[in-house]
């Protein structure tokens, strides 16, 4: 079942873009401008006065001088008579067709060169411009897929680049095209996924797209089924009928009753605990992805496939399941292991600054003006409510300004939804909460910018918004140990790692070598630099490592990525300790993580001994 359900995403994703595809090309079919679209717009139909017909070579002797032909026809180019010998033809013109053009008058072979090729192009055009190139060519062409003979090119230079083809056998005239035909082949070619340019609808791709469409389709009928064996449907919710509360008996790891809650029986018990203040580890949102939500049941309560995939038989066979994945109408009580107490606060936005060109630093305290405890590197869930957005932040600082200079500068409006920032303090010495959020810009016109990041960096001060937490699921351990610590953190990954540092040196006041490894952009992106030269000044086991990949010249610090000076500082951040006692904290984007995991690892570092926070 875990590969049906990934197969299934990942379906979705090619099935869904060729689906926007077909959409956007089949608009344009619909709206664009046939006669523009054919290419023939400044094509005229080229009438030939009539030749001198009364002194030509008799066709019999034509015969008799060439090599045999299938047909002899006469044909006029420029007011002039030829007999056009067909030695091989083809059921279509654009076909493999060969022929010879002989002089009606003289009897002599004739060639079509590049002024005749010109004289011809110029005699079906009536456009504004002027012939800029004349080339012979042989297949393939760009512009004329199908055409299998050798052609003379024609361009002319008018608004639309109209280029003129002339099979270069008999002077046919075989197409006219433009910039304006040249869209249309590209839309062609992505409305029929033609991407081998055969100019065909029954090709290779659409009959791989057809076969994932199916296993798409199958995939999806089977998940779906497997959801209702699972009961994971209220069907009577669908006409009308009210969800049912029940009450539930929560008991600790201990079996020791904590309370007996209402929960309702159309919430899965994840967010059902949650409305209750009590917070399930989960990084899935409840997608049953992430298999931490886990809590005890009864062993005899139904099994869902995510349940099966990260629950061993044992542990299924004794009762556990994933909260997201069963509602209170299964059960009547439930035993909890990792929880959190999670509280809900109201906090008013005491100070807004930006701290780099993208990134503000906020500070909140909560309206009842009760401290809110917590370890270092934890997070809090925002609650952003609906709104309209803008992708500009107000109140711009001047000096920042060119920095948003190609920001298209418009507004938007957004649902409500829920948003994780980590906090960036944590020496215990002050009431306030503080973030580094970074603004997520738009990559576009069409996607919109980061709902979240967007809403609570535009706050005015003075403003509320609603969190609950906070969350502990990354900190520091507490260990009697001498051995180094080894934070590594790029951009926004800042927050937990600044926390963390704060507690190490302010708050526990540890004597351990601390080396914090800070990748950025620019000096504009170095958020907090004189924070940590100063805790450098002052704390001799703290050490701060900067390195910026894109510098300007009057930078004299490290250049370069944060993980490559990793490596090569590896030997003389163990010293005289082995790999195994050694500690590594990581936050930012998950290229640098995952490189620098990758690299810790191969050291000869076990996962107990690198903790991540993925923000990502």
């Amino acid at each position: 079942m875990p590969l049906i359900k990934i197969s299934h995403k990942w379906l979705s994703l090619l099935v869904g873009l060729q689906l926007l595809i077909w959409i956007g090309t089949g608009l344009y079919f619909n709206v664009m401008d046939s006669v523009k679209a054919s290419g023939n717009q400044y094509r005229v139909k080229v009438t030939e006065p009539a030749a001198d017909l009364t002194h030509l070579v008799e066709p019999k002797q034509i015969l008799q001088d060439f090599d045999a032909a299938v047909s002899l026809s006469t044909i006029t180019l420029l007011s002039k008579p030829y007999y056009l010998l067909t030695q091989d033809k083809a059921l279509y013109p654009y076909f493999k067709n060969q022929y010879t053009l002989v002089n009606a008058s003289t009897g002599k072979q004739a060639f079509v060169d590049k002024s005749m090729a010109s004289e011809l192009a110029t005699a079906s055009y009536n456009g504004p411009g002027n012939i800029v190139k004349v080339v012979k060519q042989d297949p393939p062409f760009d512009d004329r897929l199908k055409e299998k003979n050798t052609l003379w090119r024609v361009d002319f230079d008018d608004e639309i680049n109209t280029r003129v083809y002339l099979d270069a056998s008999s002077g046919r005239l075989a197409a006219h095209t433009n910039d304006d035909r040249r869209i249309v082949d590209f839309v062609f070619m992505l409305h029929f996924m033609d991407y081998a340019q055969e100019r065909s609808f029954n090709n290779v791709q659409i009959i791989v797209f057809a076969i994932f469409t199916l296993f798409f389709a199958l995939t999806g009928l089977i998940w779906t089924i497997e959801l209702g064996f699972n009961g994971q449907y209220q069907f009577l919710s669908l006409f009308g009928s009210k969800a049912k509360s029940k009450q539930i008996k929560i008991f600790d790891k201990h079996d020791k009753l904590i309370d007996t809650l209402a929960m309702s029986s159309q919430e899965n018990l994840l967010d059902s605990l949650l409305n209750h203040d009590i917070a399930l580890p989960s990084t899935c949102a409840g997608g049953g992805t992430c298999g931490r939500c886990k809590i005890k049941i009864s062993s005899d309560s139904r099994t869902t496939s995510a349940d099966k995939a990260h629950l061993s038989q044992d542990e299924l066979a004794s009762g556990y399941r994933l909260a997201c994945q069963h509602r209170s109408d299964e059960l009547t009580s439930l035993t909890l292991f990792d929880v959190t107490q999670a509280s809900n606060h109201l906090l008013k936005l005491i100070s807004s600054e930006f701290i780099s060109p993208y990134i503000k630093e906020l500070r909140f305290k909560t309206i009842d003006g009760q401290p809110v405890s917590f370890k270092a590197g934890a997070y809090m869930r925002f609650f952003i409510p609906a709104a309209k957005g803008i992708a500009v932040p107000v109140n711009l600082p001047p000096e920042l300004m060119h920095h948003w200079q190609d920001v298209i500068d418009n507004e938007y409006d957004h649902l409500a939804c829920s948003r994780n920032y980590s906090l960036a303090n944590g020496d215990g010495q002050s009431n306030e909460l503080v973030f580094t959020i970074k603004i997520q810009m738009a990559p576009d016109s069409v996607v919109k910018p980061g709902i979240g990041s967007s809403y609570i960096c535009n706050l005015a001060v003075g403003e509320t918004i609603e969190a609950v937490g906070p969350f502990e699921d990354f900190f520091a351990k507490v260990e009697p140990t001498s051995a180094p610590m080894v934070f590594i953190g790029a951009g926004s990954g800042m927050a937990p790692l600044k926390a963390l540092i704060e507690e190490q040196l302010i708050k526990l006041t540890t004597s351990r070598p601390i080396h914090f490894y800070f990748g950025a952009r620019s000096q504009s992106d170095l958020i907090y630099a004189d924070l940590f030269e100063s805790l450098s000044d002052t704390y001799s086991n703290f050490n701060y490592i900067p390195v910026l990949s894109r510098p300007t010249d009057d930078w004299l610090g490290i250049s370069g990525y944060v993980q490559d000076q990793l490596s090569l500082d590896f030997e003389l951040l163990l010293g005289t300790h082995s790999i195994e006692e050694l500690e590594f904290y990581l936050c930012g984007p998950a290229a640098m993580m995952n490189s620098s995991i990758e690299l810790i690892k191969s050291k000869g570092a076990t996962d107990e001994k690198i903790a991540f926070d993925d923000f990502s």
